[in-house]
């Protein structure tokens, strides 16, 4: 039986891929249990009747002492928790690197490095920081995480419309879509998406950017496509702001009538959203940078080029002391503008987006869910 120590009142991506895991498991015969509490309206109204039930069942449960997991942030809600199993697990996401290495840690960070749970980093990329700072390295395993399955059931059903353009005939890119959350918005590059797309085709109306907000501040997004606009001397840029919350079928159905996926983040610790891009087939602009590493390349996306800086101001840095001179990529508006020109104008992105749902298949909840079994079987 497998306890996870993480609530449903909050609703946040934690939420989204715990319940996403735990699902899995049970599906599997796993005996599933998690923490009891108020479920968040946002995420009983967007949970299928079935998934609702499901977490009824698994706050029921009495937590199992063999098994029990939780995610690390600094958020006190999830610090604070405590885990008392036989097997403690934490799952580890960073979207940044440090400079310096001296021990001089924020709070998090020492207790990570520190404590005495296994570390489930969720890339490489989030596993090398650790080791960095000082953590061994047996202690840290790589668990990447899964892509929304209803893409890849809802593509495969497209795919059987004798309507849909054949390969070499690739439809033209109308739709560029980019996620963001209007409370990190500097983090997600959606300054930079916002300029490359107004300097790049200014009041076109062939094509459109298709911003879809996680965040609850649509006005600072609104706001800053207006500046932006008005630098660039365009009165009426084509860019359409998303700010209703969705459910897993209606994401999938986002990403399938989109064209291209834009994505000059500055820092990212694994990114489902970029996945989800590539399971829909999409051609994808992004920076090759932190954990999206593990399944990007220059084969199966338009890579942006970037230079590692300082970080700037963003959620982290509001809400936490970083120490030890936090790093991470600035994205290159040049290259930004070129990529955008690429995944527009390219008669290879059908290719490269084959390429990346080739890819992307490799990255299901049910392979997540294997390899942590296997992986507690060889811990206990």
């Amino acid at each position: 039986m497998v306890h996870f120590n993480v609530s449903f009142e909050y609703f946040n991506s934690f939420a989204d891929i715990t319940l996403s895991l735990a699902k899995t498991l049970d599906k599997m015969g796993i005996p599933v249990s998690v923490e009891p509490a108020e479920i968040a309206p946002h995420i009983a109204r967007i949970c299928t009747g079935e998934e609702n039930q499901l977490l009824a069942k698994w706050m029921e449960r009495n937590p199992s002492e063999l098994f029990q997991l939780k995610w690390s942030h600094y958020w006190k809600p999830y610090f604070l928790k405590e885990l008392h199993g036989h097997l403690n697990l934490e799952f580890f996401a960073i979207n940044y690197e440090f400079a310096k290495n001296d021990g001089a840690f924020d709070y998090w960070m020492y207790d990570v490095v520190n404590n005495s749970s296994h570390i489930l980093a969720v890339s490489q990329y989030s596993k090398n920081v650790l080791i960095a700072a000082g953590c061994s390295s047996d202690r840290v395993s790589v668990l990447p995480l899964g892509f929304n399955p209803l893409i890849s059931e809802m593509f495969v059903s497209e795919a059987l419309d004798e309507d849909r353009p054949f390969p070499d005939r690739p439809k033209p890119i109308k739709t560029i879509l980019h996620m963001t959350n209007s409370f990190d918005l500097y983090r997600f590059g959606t300054d930079l998406a916002i300029q490359a797309f107004c300097e790049e085709f200014g009041a076109r109306t062939d094509v459109e950017l298709y911003i879809k907000d996680g965040g609850k501040h649509p006005e600072i997004l609104v706001e800053m496509i207006e500046k932006t606009a008005d630098r660039a001397g365009i009165r009426y840029p084509n860019i359409q702001v998303v700010r209703q919350v969705i459910n897993k079928q209606q994401l999938a159905q986002l990403y399938l009538s989109a064209d291209a996926f834009l994505a000059p983040f500055r820092g990212e610790g694994f990114a489902i959203k970029i996945l989800d891009a590539f399971a829909a087939g999409l051609p994808v602009a992004m920076t090759m940078y932190g954990g999206p590493t593990d399944y990007a390349n220059s084969s199966n996306c338009y890579p942006i080029e970037s230079d590692l800086v300082p970080v700037g101001k963003c959620y982290d840095t509001q809400y936490l002391r970083i120490q030890n001179s936090p790093h991470w990529a600035e994205p290159k508006l040049q290259s930004v503008k070129e990529q955008l020109r690429k995944i527009v104008a390219d008669p290879g992105r059908f290719a490269v987006g084959k390429k990346a749902r080739e890819t992307a298949n490799l990255f299901s909840w049910e392979t997540t869910a294997q390899k942590l079994l296997k992986l507690m079987r060889q811990l206990f």
